[in-house]
């Protein structure tokens, strides 16, 4: 990895919380907020932005510079917008140029996925698995799963034909939520992942290939009031996922190309402003 600036991230604590941050101004302090007290004590929190175009780094840095939280936050952006799976490439070499950290959470800084559900994985950090990841359930979160009906089918139906085309059952293949280990991660060719947005199923792919322990927690998504997957977005992720699950079938995973450690990502450090808050009022 390449760092633009002369301040640099140092990331020391065993489990790294990693929030991929686009156009979400209006929920991502909110996000951070949720976060539960224990993980501000056991986990270095690393924000993504990925040259978002609203408000979003302006946000963080004004809830920076009131320290608004116990424990300062790392906010870093790429050179140019990577797309959710280029973001996701970057946060786990990162992770992996830091030998003390063992386990990496994935939240989404758009809010969907609540804060709260952090607690469900921590029985799990250190553990066997090299991949624990959240599953969208009505049965058992009826009163606060959001999803709506048509989505939650369609999640549903590609997750079981997923798990029938490449052989590797998982209760979900589309899962924004979750936790993998070093060791696993040490193991994945990044670069070869996919660059759609569909990386989080490339992953349980590789993972299945790999014979990775894995383990499945429910959890539920929030909706309401949130921007939806829908028209010709929804179409073309559908697309990528039968696509993908095709070149899993014909190809396998794409794991035996060698890595291109020439693959580099520039990013920036955005250092805490230490200036009065007045410079963001409107």
């Amino acid at each position: 990895m390449i760092n633009d600036t002369k301040q640099s991230i140092t990331l020391d604590r065993r489990l790294l919380i990693y929030i991929p941050a686009f156009n979400c101004a209006d929920y991502i302090v909110g996000v951070i907020d949720e976060i539960p007290e224990k993980f501000w004590q056991i986990a270095d929190i690393l924000v993504i932005d990925n040259c978002s175009t609203d408000r979003t780094v302006e946000q963080l840095q004004r809830a920076r510079a009131e320290k608004r939280w116990s424990t300062s936050i790392h906010l870093i952006q790429p050179e140019n917008n990577l797309g959710y799976s280029g973001s996701q490439k970057l946060a786990y070499r990162i992770a992996l140029d830091f030998p003390n950290i063992q386990n990496v959470i994935m939240l989404h800084g758009d809010g969907q996925y609540p804060p709260e559900l952090l607690n469900n994985f921590l029985p799990y950090v250190e553990s066997e698995y090299g991949i624990v990841y959240g599953f969208r359930d009505k049965s058992s979160y009826p009163e606060k799963e959001e999803t709506p009906i048509l989505t939650y089918q369609i999640i549903k139906l590609l997750s079981s034909l997923e798990s029938f085309v490449t052989g590797h059952k998982r209760k979900e293949w589309h899962s924004g939520l979750v936790m993998y280990s070093r060791e696993f991660l040490s193991k994945v060719n990044l670069s070869a992942l996919t660059d759609t947005y569909h990386i989080d199923g490339h992953i349980q792919f590789v993972s299945g290939v790999l014979n990775e322990k894995h383990h499945a927690i429910p959890i539920w998504k929030r909706y309401k009031n949130y921007e939806q997957l829908k028209g010709l977005n929804r179409l073309t992720y559908i697309f990528h996922v039968l696509g993908l699950m095709v070149t899993f079938r014909v190809f396998g995973s794409g794991q035996s190309v060698a890595e291109d450690h020439c693959l580099t990502y520039k990013y920036s450090t955005l250092p805490e402003m230490v200036i009065s808050t007045d410079h963001f009022r409107s």
